[in-house]
């Protein structure tokens, strides 16, 4: 009974040891880890991932990438085939990117005219296909904050007029023009310039809103990404 007893500590204190020592060497592997993966400000440390660095790749197992976005991965060794299987909020995310590549302008007054129809129709996501990086960084968190919803539904701006058009160079053009403001038994006017510059971005080269102004940022509700004029 005693040497049992004995036998028992002796394994449990080895299978400590163990787990001790497993716990010491992932800390160390972690600790001299230099690759580290970021998925929306999420680490996801190397030794978990198997990040590693090969002739100047960084190269990471797709199957544990497609568990990092709550996905799955099955690979057939015979048919030299990978399958990723990701969940439906990246599938409408590849969506959103080929709408948005859709809408890319390929001259100035066709961004022009995608804005106002976003600004008209109420759409934040129409306006905002066609910002320009810098502009998407400043008014992204506004634009999902209110559910890529602007303006309101009194009064809204119907349709612009005296539009004058001014080439500032090869590469920026700027509009002026009025546009109608309609509510219930009401009519006004509103005045604005668009600014719109053609730029290569990181989904391909066209021309983009860069800056809005508008005489009064107010009289159409909640516009999104805008300046006093």
């Amino acid at each position: 009974m005693k040497k049992g007893m004995i036998e028992m500590k002796t394994r449990t204190k080895w299978i400590t040891g163990a787990a001790i020592g497993a716990m010491l060497l992932a800390g160390s592997a972690f600790a001299e880890s230099k690759w580290n993966l970021f998925i929306n400000d999420q680490e996801y440390a190397s030794d978990y991932l198997g990040i590693k660095q090969e002739n100047g790749s960084v190269l990471v197992p797709v199957d544990k990438l497609a568990e990092a976005f709550h996905g799955k991965a099955s690979i057939d060794l015979t048919k030299h085939e990978v399958r990723v299987t990701l969940p439906e909020a990246t599938m409408q995310s590849h969506q959103v990117t080929r709408l948005e590549d859709a809408l890319l302008a390929t001259t100035p007054k066709e961004a022009l005219d995608t804005w106002v129809k976003g600004i008209q129709t109420r759409n934040g996501a129409l306006q905002y296909a066609v910002f320009s990086p810098e502009l998407r960084s400043k008014t992204q968190k506004e634009f999902s904050e209110n559910y890529w919803v602007t303006g309101g539904s009194s009064p809204h701006m119907a349709e612009i007029e005296k539009l004058e058009t001014k080439q500032i160079n090869e590469t920026t053009t700027q509009y002026t023009f009025d546009y109608n403001l309609v509510a219930s038994n009401w009519h006004g006017m509103g005045k604005a310039v668009v600014t719109v510059q053609k730029m290569k971005t990181d989904r391909a080269e066209g021309w983009f809103v860069t800056r809005v102004q508008l005489k009064d940022p107010g009289d159409t509700g909640l516009t999104i990404g805008v300046e006093q004029l």
